[in-house]
């Protein structure tokens, strides 16, 4: 009896067997609730993508402008009130799909780049990604088009996110430009780089919106498919940077 006592005291009055039994409660719990918590922040950011999904489709099928929140609401099947728990308007829905646009052609960049040897055929490629892009993406190079023309100022994470994509995009051309100068394959003449990306990227972004909004009207007026204008538009990049 005495003993018990004894080692109930050094134990601070709870035996080994109680002691053990209540960790292990206390770590099951602690991985229940990681667990719930882990579904639950799974589920809500598959509810966002929902969202996301919804609006692009009712942006294609009514364009932004004719476009409303209970559109989206009724395409996600969601009540209004839920979508403006994620989204605080459409125009944040255009913003969150802008995102998703650059995402891709980063991506589409970067497949692009791996595939080529010389900085000047990366140039190429990232030219000619784009052009594909514009013409595959049609809903994604839209709002990508409308936020090049919108202020600089950024007002939300979705934003900044932005920003940061379109800064990766511009690396890596600009990457691409200086890769070229190093191997020979790119006039150092043209001088920096980084200039020159931005001169590459305004270019190719106006021959994109050429093909994407005005192809029916080249074609029909001037007699030159899109492809045409695209390539024409490749070779002259090819020329202006190949060296002499």
């Amino acid at each position: 009896m005495d003993n018990t006592i004894s080692n109930r005291r050094r134990s601070g009055g709870v035996p080994f067997a109680e002691r053990f039994l209540l960790t292990l409660c206390q770590t099951l719990l602690g991985v229940y609730v990681s667990v719930v918590q882990k579904r639950r922040q799974e589920e809500k950011e598959a509810r966002r993508e929902s969202i996301i999904d919804a609006a692009e489709a009712v942006f294609s099928a009514r364009g932004f402008e004719g476009a409303t929140m209970a559109d989206i609401a009724e395409q996600a099947r969601l009540s209004r009130a839920l979508v403006y728990f994620y989204f605080k308007d459409k125009e944040e829905l255009l913003v969150a799909i802008t995102l998703r646009g650059l995402q891709l052609l980063r991506r589409s960049f970067e497949r692009a780049v791996a595939k080529a040897d010389t900085g000047l055929a990366k140039v190429e490629a990232i030219g000619r990604a784009y052009v594909e892009f514009g013409r595959t993406q049609p809903d994604y190079f839209q709002p990508i088009a409308r936020a090049e023309t919108k202020s600089t100022t950024v007002n939300s994470e979705l934003e900044e996110a932005c920003q940061r994509e379109g800064a990766r995009l511009f690396r890596i051309t600009a990457d691409a430009v200086r890769s070229g100068i190093e191997d020979g394959s790119i006039d150092p003449a043209i001088g920096d780089p980084d200039a020159y990306a931005i001169v590459l990227w305004g270019f190719v972004h106006g021959i994109v919106q050429v093909a994407t909004a005005k192809a029916c009207t080249v074609e029909k007026s001037y007699g030159f498919e899109v492809d045409q204008i695209a390539d024409r538009a490749i070779a002259l990049i090819r020329r202006g940077l190949a060296r002499r």
